[in-house]
């Protein structure tokens, strides 16, 4: 059983001869620009080519090296990543929303969010992204083509394009989205139309390059907080779902494709309502949030659909000793893998404060109890 064969059986949840296992395969499990960096040079890698992929999150795809010796099943394809314009540590994007650095560390922080004080004719003529751009296309058909035909790992097609909460939270301010959930329903429809119209537009040209090659395909839009979700199940349900389940019966109209749902937090109060807008696979399985345990989701909701990730990036991978991390490695697969549905990964992309000898821990775990 090749990689992408091993993949695709766990997105069917049918028997597969090892569990999966990523590392790099998106934005959200790879690892920071410093990280990447410190795990080459203990691992004697002599290689200067760190490429930014996410610059809100410093993240940097690791480099083939890294992952042929983790035993990744997982290859990534992702939309180009045109450079920001930085200056004094900050950026525009191409909502109007400005980025300022936290320094000293590689994330980009919302500092400027342009329809704070936006009524609904404001919605009409905000400002957004070309989703036509061509610059963002150029040659990734071909590069998808040679990961199918020449290689034997399962495609994702990498995260790009904006989700409707966590852009609207970044357009209108936190407090202020909160408001508008609960007292402008019509501002909030307004918006998300806009923002349902350029997704569309988005994904058809994305999926015209690439939906012939790729497993999967991911959309992120957090909604969970540590200890609860950041809205009522009922919110979700009433305003952001029928968004979401429109968005993701249109990505299943222009591809047979699986589609990953990014969300971190404890959101095992909407998993069902996920389920139903059409969500394929759930990621990043934050465990060490309020009712994510692995036992819970793994009986109430394995058999409909796929995790991917729970090594926890929070307290065991950069803190714990290597026996705690083998021990958690273990506790996953042993729970998770049951009857397929999971792919192994860390929790979110490793930041600088994990070290090099914990990541190489994890995979060693990993490959040997998969």
């Amino acid at each position: 059983m090749n990689s992408r064969e091993r993949v695709i059986r766990s997105f069917n949840h049918q028997e597969v001869d090892k569990t999966p296992i990523d590392f790099g395969g998106s934005i959200v499990t790879c690892l920071d620009y410093h990280a990447h960096k410190n795990l080459k040079r203990y691992m004697g890698i002599d290689d200067d080519n760190d490429p930014i992929i996410d610059y809100t999150m410093g993240t940097v795809s690791p480099c083939e090296q890294i992952m042929k010796a983790f035993g990744s099943d997982v290859r990534r394809i992702g939309m180009n990543v045109i450079p920001p314009e930085i200056k004094d540590n900050t950026f525009i994007s191409g909502f109007g929303i400005k980025f300022t650095k936290a320094v000293p560390h590689e994330y980009f922080d919302v500092s400027y969010n342009p329809l704070s004080d936006a009524d609904i004719e404001d919605i009409a003529k905000m400002q957004l992204p070309d989703p036509n751009d061509d610059r963002l296309y150029y040659g990734i058909k071909d590069k998808a083509r040679d990961l199918y035909e020449s290689s034997p790992y399962a495609i994702v097609a990498d995260f790009g394009v904006p989700g409707f909460y966590e852009t609207s939270q970044k357009l209108r301010g936190y407090e202020q989205l909160a408001c508008d959930l609960l007292i402008d329903e019509e501002l909030i429809t307004a918006l998300y139309d806009r923002l349902f119209e350029l997704q569309k537009a988005f994904f058809k040209r994305y999926l015209s390059e690439v939906g012939k090659y790729v497993q999967a395909i991911g959309y992120a839009d957090d909604l969970g907080m540590q200890d609860r979700l950041q809205m009522s199940p009922q919110t979700y349900q009433n305003i952001i779902k029928p968004y979401h389940k429109k968005i993701f019966g249109f990505i299943h109209e222009q591809a047979d494709v699986k589609i990953m749902l990014h969300s971190c937090g404890a959101i095992e109060p909407i998993i069902d309502d996920l389920i139903d807008a059409g969500v394929d696979i759930l990621n990043p399985l934050q465990t060490r949030a309020a009712g994510m345990s692995p036992e819970l989701l793994k009986n109430k909701y394995g058999d409909r659909i796929t995790f991917w990730g729970g090594i926890d990036e929070q307290q065991t991978l950069p803190f714990g000793s290597r026996d705690e991390i083998e021990a958690e490695v273990k506790k996953m697969l042993e729970i998770m893998g049951k009857d397929g549905g999971y792919i192994l990964a860390p929790s979110h992309n490793i930041q600088e404060d994990t070290k090099p000898e914990n990541v190489i821990a994890m995979f060693e775990a990993a490959k040997r109890f998969r």
